[in-house]
C-alpha cells in the first residue's frame, strides 16, 4: 500500500469523534488536509496538513482505512514529513491500528518534542504513553525527513520493534497487550498533530506514505 497520502477518503477528528475521545487534547482544533501538492514534495504529490484553533493543546488526528484485514502480523509504516517551522508542534504522532474479533491492536507512537524529547509509545492496556530511551529532537526546517516504524503482532500482543529517523535506528523492543472488547474490523494508518500551549498554527507535509504488511 503505497502513496497513501494520495488516496481518497481520509477521515479526521479532533478532541472527540461520535462522542468518544479521539485526538484527546483540551479543545476542538481546526484542521485541513489538501492532497496533490507539487511543492514541497518528493513524489510530485504530497499531502498538506494544517492545525489551528483557539484552545491551547488541541489536536487533530487524521487516518486512512484499508478495510478489514486480519492476516498481516508484520507491519512497516514508512513516510517522509516536512515542516517549515518545526518548533511549533507539541508533538507529532504516527500510528498503525489493526482490529479484529473484538480486539484492537494499537501501535501508537509520538515524537514528543515539548514534553519528553523522546519517542513515546502507546501502552493500550495501561491507557498511557510510555517514554522510550530513544531521543526525538526537533528536526530541521525545510527538509524532508524519513521515518520508518517496524512493528509486529505476536502472541496476542503488539510489538514495537524499532524506529528509524533519517537513517538513525533506535531499537525499541517493547510488548504491550491490546485493547479488548472492541467493535469493528479494520487496518489503518494515522497521523496526529498536537497543538502547543499557544495553539500556534502550523503545517506538515507528508509524502511517499506506505504501509507494508505480511
Amino acid at each position: 500500500m503505497s502513496a497513501v497520502q494520495d488516496l481518497p477518503n481520509w477521515q479526521w477528528c479532533t478532541r472527540k469523534f461520535d462522542g468518544n475521545v479521539c485526538a484527546a487534547g483540551l479543545g476542538d482544533a481546526t484542521s485541513s488536509m489538501t492532497p496533490n501538492q507539487a511543492t514541497p514534495s518528493m513524489s510530485g504529490a504530497s499531502a498538506w496538513f494544517t492545525l489551528g484553533g483557539k484552545t491551547a493543546y488541541s489536536n487533530a488526528l487524521w487516518w486512512h482505512s484499508f478495510g478489514p484485514n486480519s492476516t498481516p502480523t508484520h507491519l512497516v509504516y514508512d513516510l517522509y514529513f516536512y515542516m517549515k517551522d518545526p518548533n511549533l508542534p507539541e508533538a507529532l504522532e504516527f500510528d498503525v491500528n489493526q482490529s479484529m474479533d473484538g480486539v484492537r491492536y494499537i501501535w501508537g507512537s509520538e515524537c514528543s518534542y515539548r514534553n519528553t524529547g523522546h519517542w513515546d509509545i502507546w501502552n493500550d492496556e495501561a491507557g498511557r504513553w510510555e517514554t522510550t530511551s530513544i531521543p526525538c529532537p526537533v528536526v530541521s526546517a525545510d527538509t524532508w525527513h524519513h521515518l520508518t516504524w517496524q512493528l509486529e503482532r505476536v502472541n496476542g500482543q503488539v510489538h514495537y520493534i524499532s524506529v528509524t529517523l533519517d537513517g538513525n535506528v533506535g531499537t525499541v523492543d517493547k510488548y504491550y497487550n491490546p485493547q479488548q472488547d472492541y467493535n469493528g474490523s479494520d487496518l489503518n494508518v494515522a497521523f496526529q498533530m498536537d497543538g502547543d500551549y499557544r495553539q500556534d498554527p502550523y503545517s506538515v507535509w507528508l509524502d511517499d506514505v506506505s504501509l507494508s504488511v505480511w
